[in-house]
């Protein structure tokens, strides 16, 4: 992995891809893997793996089967894209203090941890905002299988609808 990327990473699969698109932003979002408690705020995960994070794959509960993919598993079925954010963008908060601002008590935090080591993932590298990000602050990429290459989100879109 490559921390002196100057992009962390929000990584999706390509079901979202139309709504992102029409609405011209990423916005945060609770995460499904965590029940909301009602006091929490919602925040938008960006990461510093320059691959994939593997919590990526749990983030949205789209199907059972997303969970169970491996990542070219994921590829094929739903596509692997991903949103680049300039790591040195004030809005960003690492981890674990996003989590204190969000008021993402201990014990839900640690359940973070502990469910995002079970799948690969690194704690460490985890960034997040409570803040809608505007797609033109933002650099789009889709996986090929081999490489990420910049991609137009609209045109990826269309072809997913």
């Amino acid at each position: 992995m490559n921390t002196e990327s100057r992009y962390v990473w929000h990584y999706t699969v390509g079901t979202p891809l139309g709504a992102i698109a029409q609405s011209g932003r990423l916005v945060p979002a609770a995460a499904h893997v965590w029940p909301n408690r009602g006091g929490e705020q919602e925040i938008l995960w960006f990461s510093r793996n320059q691959q994939w994070d593997p919590s990526a794959s749990k983030d949205d509960g789209l199907s059972e089967a997303r969970h169970t993919l491996s990542r070219s598993g994921l590829h094929a079925r739903f596509g692997l894209y991903r949103f680049g954010l300039s790591a040195n963008d004030i809005r960003l908060l690492p981890w674990p203090t996003i989590t204190r601002v969000a008021d993402i008590d201990v014990p839900e935090a640690m359940t973070m941890v502990a469910s995002g080591l079970r799948c690969g993932a690194a704690p460490t590298d985890w960034l997040g905002t409570m803040s809608g990000i505007p797609l033109a602050d933002l650099r789009f990429e889709a996986w090929t299988g081999t490489e990420w290459r910049t991609a137009d989100l609209n045109d990826v879109a269309a072809q997913l609808a």
